[in-house]
């Protein structure tokens, strides 16, 4: 699968609610779900987030059913994961070479 082809917005929504926005565009939060996956774990997330057949996905990964449910707990698990999740709704502030004063 594409990170173009991955609705990531869709995916994070699904998982952890619609109580807030993303900040980052679909781009970049594409960009955190690769780096963060497996690729059969974001195979199973775009499958259930975009209603895909089961059965479609587990002949396409070649794995059995409990190990497709196992991949989409698994998945869900590292999303709710506090680091993970705080990439998709907070921006990293750099802070400027002028507020740190360095007394020598």
């Amino acid at each position: 699968m594409k990170l173009k082809e991955l609705n990531a917005v869709q995916i994070i929504k699904m998982v952890l609610g619609d109580e807030r926005a993303p900040v980052k565009s679909e781009e970049e939060l594409a960009q955190i779900l690769k780096k963060r996956m497996t690729k059969k774990e974001l195979a199973v997330l775009h499958a259930k987030a975009e209603n895909i057949d089961q059965e479609e996905i587990i002949a396409s990964l070649k794995i059995d059913t409990s190990r497709y449910e196992n991949l989409g707990r698994s998945a869900i698990k590292k999303l709710r994961n506090e680091s993970v999740h705080g990439d998709f709704f907070y921006e990293k502030k750099i802070p400027n070479e002028e507020n740190n004063l360095f007394i020598g």
